[in-house]
């Protein structure tokens, strides 16, 4: 395995521990099942050697990104961006509770950039300021179509080789477009991207939403094998999507239930990849 608990900036337990139990002190739409799999998807990153910043497009108060900051290793940064209302920033409430949210978790001005503006300011290639070197992103701005398919392209530029798009609302009967967007990103083929994995929204939907993960057709097939060993007792089947296949969809019939990666499955890990 590439990484330690010694090389995690916020120690080896602490993404466990939020993804069990801290979680629900952080209000947002982030449902247990979608913390199940980003977590297993986290650990895989750390045993395939992937490595780089996280980011997300649309941080609400940190719900999702907290936890993507627990995630990371020593020496890498997170990128957030919202407009915290209309003009940016105008909602002052909830940028402080961001602020407040990370920073009971002890995540410091020096661990993250947060950019209050709408990402339609953003230059693709140019953001983060790591662009190139993001390992997570996840895409949850503007819900309009075109917006959606804005986004998903400046999260792909952002990735490097290893790197994942967590797209968010996907079948959110609230908002459909944002589904419209999805096919249409991969009808058009945007380049060597692929979607690795759906996860099932398993509450209701003003507590989160389906998301699916996408990857680069180097790294996808070995982001479907981990997920389906680590999260095997949440796996409802593997089917076609968009023209691409065994894209494996993951459904809750209850609580959540995540194997670790230990000793024991990370031989079978390397067995299968």
């Amino acid at each position: 395995m590439a990484n330690t608990n010694t090389d995690k900036l916020f120690g080896g337990d602490a993404l466990g521990a939020y993804a069990m139990r801290d979680v629900e002190s952080v209000a947002g739409m982030l449902q247990s099942g979608s913390i199940s799999v980003i977590w297993s998807l986290a650990e895989l990153q750390d045993f395939f050697g992937v490595t780089g910043d996280v980011a997300e497009i649309g941080v609400h108060h940190g719900r999702l990104f907290i936890m993507l900051c627990l995630a990371m290793n020593a020496g890498e940064r997170a990128f957030g961006v919202d407009l915290f209302g209309d003009p940016p920033g105008a909602n002052k409430d909830d940028h402080d509770q961001f602020l407040a949210n990370l920073a009971r978790f002890q995540i410091q001005p020096d661990h993250f950039d947060l950019a209050v503006q709408d990402s339609r300011t953003l230059i693709q290639g140019q953001w983060p300021g790591s662009a190139g070197n993001v390992r997570m992103v996840s895409v949850d701005g503007d819900h309009r179509l075109d917006a959606v398919l804005r986004d998903l392209a400046l999260a792909a530029a952002s990735l490097n080789e290893g790197g994942v798009i967590i797209a968010d609302d996907l079948f959110n009967p609230w908002y459909p477009t944002v589904t419209e967007a999805i096919y249409e990103y991969f009808w058009d083929r945007p380049g060597d991207m692929e979607p690795v994995a759906f996860i099932a929204a398993n509450g209701p939907v003003e507590t989160g939403a389906a998301k699916l993960l996408i990857a680069r057709a180097g790294f996808a097939a070995r982001y479907k094998a981990g997920l389906k060993l680590l999260n095997q007792d949440d796996l409802k089947h593997c089917d076609a999507f968009a023209g691409y296949a065994d894209v494996p969809s993951f459904y809750f019939a209850g609580q959540p239930s995540k194997r670790p990666l230990d000793a024991a499955t990370a031989e079978i890990l390397a067995d299968i990849t």
